[in-house]
């Protein structure tokens, strides 16, 4: 894909490298200029006041969600900052460079640590537990010690999260298959769980708790 493949209203995710810092930012995209291999994009701002992603050391890796198939990722993206006709400001984004697919589904793990309550198998018994992490394709559950099932346990559980920063709720229904059980120093087990199904919207809610995390950190840390 070209960057000017993308579409007006398309989220974007900004890695931005600074002096061996790494900083995550999320812009959208408002227009396209398909002859000059260019996007205009919202601007970040900080404390009122836009960022620029120019200066030495500086380099900019844009990310672009596509809906269910892999983000794709522009690396080494040209950026300036510019006053449009209206007085509002944007990044104009460039690079001839074609995307990469992005693919974090099989070692990304987005910490969650919500409480929720698991079954296993047909038991109908509901054990308090919390849910630890979530990835594309698992999941991993921390229980009391008194609360043990072997691997290949089929497990329930039901992951309820708002994401503070975009205001929107989700709620998913996971069922996994122990395939790893750990004891931690505190005597609490670990049952790490594989989907055996696809759910839908996890993708795009792993996306988003993660940037919202990383978003938090970035503003605080960015100069």
């Amino acid at each position: 894909m070209r960057i000017e493949e993308l579409h007006p209203g398309q989220e974007l995710t900004l890695f931005v490298s600074v002096n061996k810092n790494s900083l995550v930012f999320t812009s959208k995209v408002q227009e396209i200029n398909r002859r000059r291999h260019m996007v205009f994009a919202d601007a970040v701002f900080q404390n009122g006041k836009p960022i620029s992603f120019r200066g030495k050391g500086v380099i900019l890796n844009v990310l672009a969600a596509t809906g269910d198939d892999k983000p794709h990722l522009f690396k080494n993206v040209s950026n300036t900052l510019l006053r449009r006709s209206d007085g509002t400001l944007c990044y104009s984004l460039t690079t001839i460079a074609e995307s990469v697919a992005y693919n974090r589904r099989e070692n990304f793990r987005c910490y969650v640590g919500i409480e929720t309550s698991i079954r296993v198998g047909t038991n109908r018994a509901a054990y308090e537990a919390i849910i630890r992490d979530v990835s594309s394709n698992g999941f991993a559950v921390v229980c009391d010690n008194d609360v043990k099932f072997p691997t290949g346990s089929l497990i329930h559980v039901v992951l309820n999260d708002q994401i503070g920063g975009f205001g929107e709720k989700y709620y998913f229904h996971l069922y996994g298959l122990v395939a790893r059980i750990q004891e931690l120093e505190n005597g609490r087990i670990v049952y790490g769980c594989r989907l055996n199904n696809h759910v839908a919207g996890l993708d795009s809610y792993l996306m988003k708790k993660e940037r919202n995390r990383l978003k938090k950190n970035s503003y605080s840390n960015f100069r």
